[in-house]
């Protein structure tokens, strides 16, 4: 007698076909977010580039003081960077929640430090804060694309740590937002990069606390030598809080040395940030 054709199939064999539809369609969802990242990215940058040719020589070109010409153009890359930040979330790629941002739009100086794990992060915070002046590379200063904006917006350009450090002063005691990255770059997936004293000494020279902002993106992407289109399977989370300050003059108080002072200051940092992250 005859045996249905199907007795004989093995349980791997009868599971091939469910698990290649698994597999295409794991494909399928990572080509369509990998497409909508492309999208994004492409469209802000056009965006970003209609504008430093448009709106941000406008700002300069306004009547008004070197800082409210600053101010108009820091508040239009703030709300360029609102934009962007919602165009990820409505394009399901990411969710964004924020805490403690309430803290850093009052009146008053404001010296932020921030984690830096992603590629975006500092849009991120940007689309959090109206006004906030930030550190650029010489290099990036003399970019064609960046440079052109962070003219417009009055930023602090590193040529030397020195330099940065008193012209960051000097805005803290305008009343105005500094924001840095202590890393310097983007950390990497083994965790956070060794922190720098710029910051500390900001806030030693300016006797402003430092406000730190915890970023945690999970699962981690864009992240340092990675490329763009190598997203996950699945809408990033990200996690933006704002910690509790930390006290310069309590911290700094016994130190022998600016230099020692500077040192413990950022080793407290540090570990704030590193218990910011720890905790859910």
């Amino acid at each position: 007698m005859a045996s249905n054709a199907n007795e004989h199939l093995l349980p791997d064999d009868a599971s091939k076909p469910r698990t290649q539809a698994r597999t295409w369609r794991a494909r399928a969802s990572r080509h369509w977010r990998q497409s909508r990242t492309g999208f994004a990215f492409v469209f802000f940058g056009v965006v970003a580039l209609s504008l430093g040719f448009t709106a941000f020589p406008l700002c300069r070109l306004l009547p008004g003081t070197p800082a409210e010409r600053d101010a108009r153009a820091q508040r239009l890359i703030h709300w360029t960077y609102g934009f962007f930040v919602r165009s990820l979330s409505a394009l399901g790629l990411t969710r964004m929640r924020f805490e403690g941002f309430e803290r850093l739009r009052t009146s008053g100086p404001h010296l932020v430090v921030a984690n830096h794990p992603t590629l975006i992060d500092f849009g991120i915070l940007i689309s959090q804060l109206p006004q906030a002046d930030c550190i650029v590379s010489e290099a990036w200063a003399k970019s064609f694309f960046v440079g052109r904006i962070a003219r417009a917006a009055g930023y602090v350009v590193s040529t030397s740590g020195a330099e940065a450090v008193a012209d960051s002063a000097a805005r803290l005691a305008a009343g105005r937002t500094v924001l840095w990255f202590p890393e310097g770059s983007r950390s990497s997936r083994g965790g956070l990069r060794p922190f720098q004293r710029g910051a500390a000494h900001v806030a030693l020279r300016s006797g402003c606390d430092l406000e730190p902002v915890t970023i945690r993106c999970e699962p981690l992407t864009l992240v340092k030598g990675e490329p763009w289109w190598d997203v996950p399977e699945q809408r990033v989370e990200y996690r933006i809080r704002v910690e509790e300050p930390v006290c310069v003059a309590s911290v700094g108080r016994e130190a022998l040395s600016d230099v020692l002072a500077a040192r413990r200051v950022t080793a407290a940092l540090e570990n704030r940030i590193r218990e910011g992250l720890r905790r859910e």
